[in-house]
């Protein structure tokens, strides 16, 4: 390709370079233990035959060493060198980027050495894409055609030096790749050019014409199907005579011989026990009558080496519903990863034992998850590298179950398929109904054409039951995490779900309103996390968006938890009210961390629910349960001389006892919960009051004496939140005024005698102590201009009428 021209050139100044430091060459064992056939070794050859790798990637390469007759030898030990050790670090044939260079690469046995190697190293371009990336902006410019983005992908999961270097990615972290798949589903349509040149990645890894043949195999017919060579050169397997499986292993390559027998004892104790025999799960399908059975009809696991995923488990062709099939591991893997993606791919050669009633492939997200869950079905808490892909499903629950998307993984499996992470969905549901509902799953796929139908089809009440307790399941932290049923129990979980947080607090602020998402993915979830620190944050209140559409019918869930003034974390469930209200003024209400989450259980794919109007959580300062003060009251009429008749009232107005339980439901509130308690406050306190005025020649004096507010003498009624509805004509009459606002009256109409002295004046005046407070005027029983809460939350005013005047000063308080 005309666009790789620049990288080839610098390959090429590179090599020149190190062809100049030959005679430096090093890494090697000047005297090495000679293998049994070192001595008759005539020609050595190492594949792959370039190497172009990112500092810090790996590759191995493998020497074949044949005699004069062209026979391959086994035993033979060889010395590996390279030109600069500084740009790639050498041993047993083992190469590791270190710098910008490039080195040549030799293998000898005795006299006789291997033509160099040229391994060039240069740093990964910033924000490097993975190959796919590279492919599909290629493949839209117009510079590829599809039957090169499908060669050049597989090229890319076998890292293969034929890819152009403009498409080499960074690695993707990926379990497998998709790539075999699509070929084998497109291959009776690819050009004979492109099936010759894929053949050898289709037939298995230890036949004479595959990818990882010796030289001189590994070439494709590109004509109808890949066909086996049936040979095994340069290969082996361990296995035993009662073993299920043979596992596989290049014999030249140092230690894979011992990385075999790991594998092969751990399914033949572990994986295979534990799958087929206790959970039940079926064995895979015989591979004999197939094109390629090696030898033996039981299932063939190959380590291979130089590839872009842990693991992969293909199918014959010509089979899409029901297949046998062969298995492969990176590997470079550690024994634990080894393990672990062994117990994966047996899984999926499991799946491939049901005939299933759509094409095996269409349930990908499916077997998938499963196939990861399976680790844990196997290991456990002793092995737990299923929980390397939690993060691809924990950091995107607003995507749906079956989303396979790339992109949300945590940095090292960048490019893995989000549906890896699927598995705390079976995990879930192996653990609260049994492992095997799982089987059950798998099994449904032979009557079913979705995984999505499969689950709601098993599982006892479906989706709509255990979608939204998988959801709280999934915040993974207090209070969920020490509960018996938690990931963390079950699996020592320590990642949680992506939530969105935002400060509750007002943050100086008199208001504050987040919207909420107004629409929730089919089989997602959305999850939401306010913090309060700021006791002036006081009346806060819930919308809930989806309240109608659940009415309608659609299995929506909205579940809250949230931690009180006591310590104490509260779990409700909100999908049935339109507004859920917290007071934190009171201890009960007093939320610390609030939690929502929002799941929505409809099934139908690509589908979503979207709010009546935007959900949000509001928050103000004014107060909810008591607000408290002192309120002057002073009449002065015309004609009136000296101070007048005057009332101090230290006064507090609270709600009722009953509105602080927390399940209460105000009836002028129908669909609410903990809403509308402030919509009326009752007084109680003191005053003092005392007379001295005159008009005309009498003078009337009383006190100053001290009463106490009898019960009912007034009320205080506040509009925190006007968006409020109700079916009662007064209240929604209030509900119309300005947010913040509020009114207040306070009558008191003790009886007290007032001297009275003067000329022609009787004594004493018999009066009562009358008005306390009012707020504003009423006109026709509609409330004229009330006043407003104070930015700061205060209550505080004067208002003056016919003769009357008053002043007041109010505070929120806090239940203690």
């Amino acid at each position: 390709m005309n666009g790789s021209v620049g990288l080839r050139a610098a390959f090429v100044v590179a090599l020149l370079v190190a062809l100049a430091a030959c005679s430096d060459s090093n890494g090697g064992d000047d005297d090495p233990d000679d293998g049994s056939d070192n001595a008759k070794v005539a020609r050595i050859i190492v594949t792959p035959g370039e190497g172009f790798l990112w500092v810090g990637e790996r590759l191995t390469l493998a020497a074949f060493a044949y005699d004069e007759d062209g026979t391959l030898l086994k035993d033979v030990s060889f010395t590996w060198s390279g030109t600069d050790d500084t740009v790639a670090g050498l041993e047993d044939g083992r190469v590791e980027g270190f710098a910008t260079g490039a080195s040549l690469v030799t293998a000898s046995a005795g006299d006789v050495s291997s033509s160099p190697v040229a391994v060039l190293v240069i740093d990964a371009p910033e924000n490097a894409q993975s190959s796919d990336e590279y492919l599909a902006e290629a493949a839209e410019a117009g510079l590829v055609t599809p039957h090169e983005v499908l060669t050049y992908r597989v090229y890319a999961a076998f890292k293969d030096s034929r890819l152009p270097l403009q498409y080499k990615g960074r690695a993707s972290g990926a379990f497998e790749t998709e790539a075999l798949q699509d070929v084998i589903d497109q291959y009776d349509t690819l050009p004979a050019e492109t099936k010759a040149a894929l053949d050898p990645f289709l037939v298995p890894p230890a036949d004479g014409a595959s990818w990882l043949a010796p030289p001189g195999g590994g070439q494709g017919l590109g004509n109808g199907r890949p066909t086996c060579k049936a040979s095994t050169d340069g290969w082996d397997f361990v296995n035993s005579t009662q073993a299920k499986v043979n596992v596989w292993y290049q014999f030249t390559i140092p230690g894979q011989k011992a990385k075999a027998a790991l594998v092969s004892e751990a399914i033949e104790k572990e994986i295979w026990p534990r799958l087929f025999d206790v959970l039940g799960f079926p064995e895979p399908l015989s591979d004999s009558g197939t094109s390629c059975p090696l030898y033996s009809p039981k299932l063939d696991v190959f380590l291979v080496r130089n590839v872009d995923f842990r693991g992969l488990t293909v199918p014959e062709f010509g089979a899409p519903y029901q297949s046998s099939v062969f298995i492969m591991l990176d590997e470079s893997l550690s024994p634990d990863e080894l393990k672990a993606s062994a117990a994966h791919e047996l899984m999926h050669a499991s799946h491939w034992a049901f005939r299933t009633k759509s094409f095996q492939a269409s349930y990908g997200w499916l077997r998938d998850a499963v196939a990861n869950w399976a680790i844990d079905a196997v290991y456990g808490k002793t092995l737990q590298l299923e929980q390397d892909f939690a993060s691809c499903y924990l950091s995107t629950p607003e995507l749906p179950l079956q989303d396979r998307s790339t992109g949300h993984c945590s940095a090292s499996k960048s490019d893995a398929q989000r549906d890896y992470g699927a598995y705390l969905w079976f995990q879930y549901i192996a653990n609260t109904l049994g492992p095997s509902t799982v089987k059950s799953i798998l099994a449904a796929t032979q009557s079913v054409d979705t995984g999505v139908e499969a689950i709601d089809n098993v599982v006892p009440g479906g989706f709509q039951k255990h979608w939204p307790l998988f959801g709280k399941m999934l915040w993974n932290q207090a209070p969920v995490d020490t509960k018996a049923a938690s990931f963390t129990t079950w699996d020592t979980l320590n990642e949680v779900v992506k939530s969105v947080d935002a400060h509750g607090d007002l943050g100086g602020a008199a208001e504050k309103k987040d919207d909420l998402e107004p629409e929730l993915k089919n089989l997602s979830h959305r999850v939401y996390y306010f913090d309060f620190k700021d006791p002036a944050t006081r009346s806060v209140l819930f919308y809930n968006g989806f309240f109608e559409p659940k009415k309608e019918g659609k299995h929506l869930k909205v579940q809250a938890l949230w931690l009180d003034g006591a310590g104490a974390w509260q779990e409700e469930d909100w999908s049935d009210y339109e507004y859920v209200g917290l007071c934190r003024d009171m201890k009960g209400q007093r939320a610390q961390h609030l939690v929502i989450i929002m799941s929505n259980a409809e099934t139908e794919a690509g589908g979503s629910v979207t709010a009546t109007r935007t959900p949000y959580l509001k928050r103000n300062n004014v107060g909810c349960w008591k607000v408290q003060g002192t309120v002057n009251a002073l009449e002065k009429q015309p004609g009136w001389s000296g101070m007048g008749r005057k009332g101090v009232v230290t006064v507090g107005f609270g709600v009722d006892a009953a509105s602080t339980a927390l399940d209460f439901k105000h009836p002028l509130f129908p669909d609410t919960l903990r809403v509308g308690a402030n919509l009326l406050m009752s007084p109680s306190g003191s005053f003092s009051f005392e007379v001295a005025y005159g008009e005309g020649s009498c003078s009337y004096s009383f006190g100053p004496a001290s009463f106490v507010l009898a019960p009912f003498s007034g009320f205080l009624q506040t509009n925190p939140f006007p968006e409020l509805h109700s079916p009662d004509a007064a209240v929604t009459d209030w509900l119309k005024q300005p947010a913040r606002s509020y009114v207040a009256a306070l009558v008191d109409n003790s009886s007290v005698a007032e001297a009275v002295s003067g000329k022609d004046c009787q004594s004493p005046h018999y009066s009562v102590t009358g008005g306390l407070i009012a707020t504003n005027d009423e006109k026709n029983g509609v409330y004229v201009n009330p006043p407003a809460v104070l930015p700061d939350g205060r209550f505080s005013k004067s208002y003056s009428y016919l003769g009357f005047n008053f002043d007041w000063s109010l505070t929120p308080q806090t239940q203690p």
